[in-house]
């Protein structure tokens, strides 16, 4: 039957939609930031081809260890970029229905050197203690009280307040955060509950799961479910994204971006006097990974909030927040 079907068809004509449909599951089998991160590491790769005069579609293992070199040595990237590149370079020869295996001995010999060269340390993000959240919540407040419009500015404060509270004590990821609707989320007599559609654990985006936001016990001051309704208030937000833009003239615009929240915390860590540096939007995860973990919460506890499937980084967070735990402190010294 299924011979006879295609018997009727025009091969040709079948093979093009075959093709085609092979594509449409390569596009949508990566996240969006996956498929430009991609994309951009493809047009360096295209550059050095061309620049070595060597074929870049197929690639012979030859060209791919050469860039592989010329990424360490030359540009100097870490080991987890230069991986990337490799993840990028298989990832295009597949949609085109090449093939590069990564354990080729020629790829696996050069990734071995160079992470022997040049060592596997990961460059991490600082993460933000409870000390240095609240710091920046009250230098925002501090920063309001002696405008002179405080109008102008309340929204803004709002929205980051809201923003840096939510995702530290979420544990969330930032492209969670600025794809949270105003429809995922419901308030209850305890706090918030969030509903996470999709996330970096879930790109098909099969399943999903809800977190839970506590109210402060304290006051309003640090209290994420405070300033969420302060800021659902002031902003007029009665659907779609949560947390949006606001331009200069403090119009509130569409969509943040993942970049937006990066830049955000840095300015806002900054502004309270913490050494922005190495913050970066994954700051608020990692800190409150650590600072549970400090606080003696098991992994499993702070898999609950992170949304880790993983053991092996939470198991990163704790030896981090147990670094000073070891016998030294037994010495009298």
């Amino acid at each position: 039957m299924i011979n006879e079907d295609i018997d009727r068809l025009d091969i040709d004509k079948l093979n093009k939609d075959l093709l085609d449909g092979v594509e449409d599951y390569f596009d949508i089998s990566k996240s969006n930031n996956t498929r430009k991160a991609y994309d951009k590491d493809w047009k360096d790769f295209v550059k050095f081809c061309k620049y070595t005069k060597s074929k870049y579609l197929p690639a012979d293992y030859p060209t791919v260890s050469k860039y592989l070199v010329y990424c360490a040595k030359i540009q100097k990237l870490k080991v987890s970029t230069i991986e990337r590149r490799l993840a990028s370079i298989i990832f295009k020869h597949r949609e085109s229905l090449h093939s590069i295996d990564r354990k080729h001995k020629l790829i696996k010999n050069v990734i071995e050197g160079i992470k022997r060269n040049f060592g596997t340390k990961p460059n991490s993000s600082q993460a933000l203690s409870i000390e240095d959240i609240k710091k920046i919540i009250d230098k925002i407040d501090e920063d309001e009280n002696i405008l002179k419009d405080k109008n102008k500015s309340i929204a803004r404060n709002f929205r980051d307040k809201t923003l840096i509270l939510i995702g530290f004590l979420g544990g969330f990821r930032r492209s969670e955060l600025i794809n949270l609707n105003y429809e995922d989320i419901e308030r209850d007599l305890e706090g918030l509950k969030i509903i996470i559609r999709k996330s970096k654990t879930d790109q098909r985006g099969s399943g999903s799961h809800m977190k839970g936001i506590r109210k402060s016990l304290v006051g309003p001051k640090y209290c994420p479910v405070f300033n969420y309704e302060s800021w659902i208030k002031v902003s007029g937000i009665e659907s779609g994204k949560v947390f949006r833009q606001i331009d200069r003239s403090n119009t509130i615009l569409d969509n943040l971006s993942d970049r937006s929240v990066a830049l955000i915390l840095k300015w806002r860590a900054e502004k309270a006097g913490i050494n922005s540096i190495k913050i970066a939007g994954h700051s608020m995860r990692s800190g409150i990974a650590t600072s549970l973990a400090k606080e003696g919460a098991t992994e499993n506890e702070i898999k609950k909030i992170t949304n880790h499937r993983s053991s092996s980084m939470v198991q990163r967070y704790i030896q981090d927040a147990e670094i000073f735990d070891n016998a030294t402190k037994l010495l009298d010294l």
